[in-house]
């Protein structure tokens, strides 16, 4: 009896281990299917991604309109505005609105500018190439001047004292024949304000002819006048290219500092004599000034 008990056993044992196998052999067989499918085979599709959903800002605002994080967190949701499209949408500094209020000139690292920008009502000091606010960069600095340079171009920046450069010191001077006429015999009758107009920048109007010294016997005589410009001082008063100018109101002209002193004295004058040299020969010219 109990050998027959053993061999139940065994067989029993045996049909167990063949089951456990073949279990086991489905799983596996299961497995490498999966790993090892032919390319021709069916396909089994993958699940695909779900594309994380984008809410407009709006959405979360009532998140923090109710104070879900409590309290100090409660409010109103404020976008964030792009600080480089901010500034790329921002109106330019148009250079009308700057001011120069001074300057300071010297090295390149101790030359600057100080501008105001009339519509922040802000000023501000500026050194050679910084950028002056944000209108153009400072590129020169002169006395009582500063240039900046917007869209390519050299644009001025003047000081509240400073006239605008469009028009010449000798503009008033434009129309010689009616600032001079001719008496005749050597006299000429001057338009005072025009006289007056051009003496108030004499060394612009020191520049209306060149003048170099004319000697004699080794010594300088007078200065001969070349270059004489159309609308300028001295083709004002007659003199022309070729004359060598002596005196003026009896005044020996025979330095440069004589000849600049002389003509700064037309101003205020009434009447004035001038002697010089023309074509070899001595004359004078009467200008009674008006």
């Amino acid at each position: 009896m109990p050998r027959i008990l053993n061999v139940i056993n065994i067989l029993l044992g045996i049909i167990i281990i063949a089951i456990l196998a073949a279990i086991a052999a489905d799983l596996l067989s299961l497995s490498m299917g999966k790993t090892l499918m032919p390319k021709g085979g069916k396909e089994t599709a993958l699940p695909v991604a779900t594309a994380p959903r984008t809410e407009d800002l709006a959405f979360y605002a009532p998140i923090l309109a109710n104070g879900l994080f409590g309290k100090a967190t409660q409010g109103q949701l404020t976008a964030i505005v792009n600080a480089t499209a901010a500034a790329q949408a921002a109106p330019l500094t148009a250079p009308v609105d700057l001011l120069l209020l001074g300057t300071a000139v010297g090295s390149f690292r101790e030359t600057f500018a100080l501008v105001r920008n009339n519509s922040k009502q802000e000023e501000r000091v500026f050194r050679l190439g910084d950028m002056v606010f944000d209108a153009g960069r400072l590129v020169e600095v002169k006395k009582e001047q500063a240039f900046i340079v917007v869209g390519g171009k050299k644009v001025e920046l003047l000081t509240p004292l400073t006239p605008p450069s469009a028009a010449p010191p000798t503009q008033p001077a434009a129309h010689v024949g009616v600032a001079v006429s001719s008496a005749g015999s050597g006299n000429f009758v001057i338009d005072q304000r025009a006289l007056n107009a051009v003496l108030d920048n004499p060394s612009q109007a020191m520049t209306d002819a060149r003048l170099l010294p004319s000697q004699k016997d080794g010594k300088v005589e007078g200065f001969r006048a070349s270059e004489v410009k159309p609308n300028g001082l001295f083709a004002m008063i007659g003199i022309k290219n070729g004359d060598v100018l002596l005196r003026l109101n009896d005044f020996p002209i025979d330095s440069p500092d004589k000849a600049l002193q002389s003509f700064i004295t037309l101003k205020g004058q009434s009447r004035l004599k001038l002697d010089l040299i023309r074509d070899g020969q001595p004359v004078t010219f009467n200008y009674d000034i008006r």
